[in-house]
């Protein structure tokens, strides 16, 4: 990175000024994931959520955004510039989608250009800030007729849900648009769902039970969830209702080997484990992000077998074959956008054929590491049929020892082969599941 662009590292940044210089990071294809941890912790503890928000909010609603900064400049920003952009988009994001006050909020946001060291660009922020105020009503309309800036969507995205999805479609557009909620798993070794609802109502924390994982529990308020009771004793991790239903759907036995790949940050790794007395070998091709695993195998005082390994290259963690082999792809993402809304400014049209081939390749170097007889779980956090139903009919179609299970739950929409949730506002994300079963 640039020294031009972060200054001194021990430097401390406002709120907003970390987030043009997220946000600028992201729209030069960077993911939150890895611009958000360099620049946090230059903001003061009080202020990082305002920073998450700031940043979220703005990468959520960035297509509307951005087309209305484009509308107000008289001329774009140069290419050297593109933080100062990025602040007029949270500029922006603050007037139009927070409804701040604009004598508050604009002031704040031009002051950000001189701690951006660009005190140049403030005449530019201050007038494009004041004449969305001024020219709202004559603005505005023309977003929303065209679907990619009523949407906040990208177009290619929003004609593959289209098609995917005629009926739905709207629908999830807009869920993709909410904050997310907080859901809990509780860890059945440690406590039962009941007990830990009691023990959240005693701590006046208002919560609900989920309504299709059997150990989900839903948070009406966020929180920070290291303070919930029994948080740091294993009693319970966060993860969303959807990816709850892996454990349930696979139903671990006693004694089973099964294999968890692309397992990281270990989620469903620990779910398993939670389930029943049996041996995972966890395998991921990032270190780093198997050290999370292992962080919530030892809070949960759970142990599983973690392995370092390209998946793509069997040799490298094929030692055995597997009762059972949760196979959690890597995949659009276009199941979770709520929770990762840079996914709309970093992915493209092209990377679903790419994902797609990489899915088919792990389906086949899978399936030939489960024994007879075993059930292989396969899951997307995707809502494109070409990664899921059509990717599994697909193989099944190929693949003779393969039986595609039915799966007549009470959640999600039944596709021509597994099943597909939907991101639903106040519920779960979208995710899909299918399980087969080898004669």
């Amino acid at each position: 990175m640039s020294q031009s662009l972060y200054g001194s590292a021990a430097k401390s940044l406002s709120a907003r000024a970390a987030a043009a210089r997220a946000l600028s990071l992201v729209m030069q294809g960077q993911s939150l994931n890895q611009a958000l941890p360099m620049l946090e912790p230059r903001v003061d503890e009080s202020d990082r959520g305002f920073l998450r928000d700031l940043v979220l909010g703005s990468c959520r609603h960035y297509q509307r955004l951005n087309a209305l900064a484009k509308m107000l400049l008289k001329s774009p920003f140069d290419d050297s510039d593109q933080d100062l952009h990025a602040l007029l988009v949270i500029g922006l994001y603050q007037l139009h989608m927070q409804g701040k006050a604009p004598h508050a909020a604009v002031h704040a946001t031009v002051d950000v250009c001189e701690e951006l060291g660009k005190g140049y660009g403030k005449a530019v922020i201050n007038a494009c800030l004041r004449r969305f105020g001024r020219e709202y009503d004559s603005l505005t309309p023309a977003l929303d007729d065209n679907p990619v800036t009523a949407t906040s969507h990208p177009k290619w995205l929003v004609k593959m849900l289209n098609k995917a999805w005629p009926e739905q479609a709207a629908a999830i557009l807009h869920s993709n648009n909410d904050k997310p909620p907080l859901c809990l798993r509780v860890n059945r070794r440690q406590v039962s769902r009941d007990d830990y609802l009691q023990q959240l109502q005693q701590a006046d924390i208002d919560a609900r039970p989920a309504p299709f994982s059997d150990d989900g529990i839903y948070l009406n308020t966020g929180l920070d969830v290291t303070t919930l009771p029994g948080f740091a004793a294993g009693f319970v991790s966060v993860q969303d209702e959807a990816a709850q239903l892996a454990a349930q759907l696979l139903q671990p036995q006693n004694g089973e080997q099964i294999l968890d790949a692309c397992a990281a940050p270990g989620g469903k790794t620990c779910h398993l484990l939670e389930h029943a007395d049996v041996h995972v070998t966890a395998v991921d091709i990032d270190q780093q992000r198997l050290q999370r695993v292992q962080e919530n195998l030892d809070r949960l005082q759970l142990s599983a077998e973690l392995t370092c390994a390209d998946m793509l290259q069997a040799s490298s963690w094929q030692k055995q074959q597997y009762d059972a082999i949760l196979l959690d792809v890597p995949c659009s993402a276009t199941g979770v956008i709520r929770r990762h809304p840079d996914i709309k400014l970093l992915r493209r049209r092209d990377d679903i054929d790419a994902l797609v081939h990489t899915q088919a390749t792990l389906l086949d170097l899978a399936w030939s590491a489960l024994k007879p007889g075993g059930r292989l779980l396969y899951a997307t956090c995707s809502v494109l049929p070409q990664e899921n139903s059509e990717q599994i009919a697909q193989f099944v179609a190929r693949t003779d020892n393969a039986e595609l299970q039915i799966l007549d739950k009470p959640w999600g929409n039944a596709c021509n082969a597994g099943r597909q949730l939907l991101p639903q506002t106040d519920s779960h994300d979208g995710f899909y599941y299918a399980l087969l079963q080898k004669a």
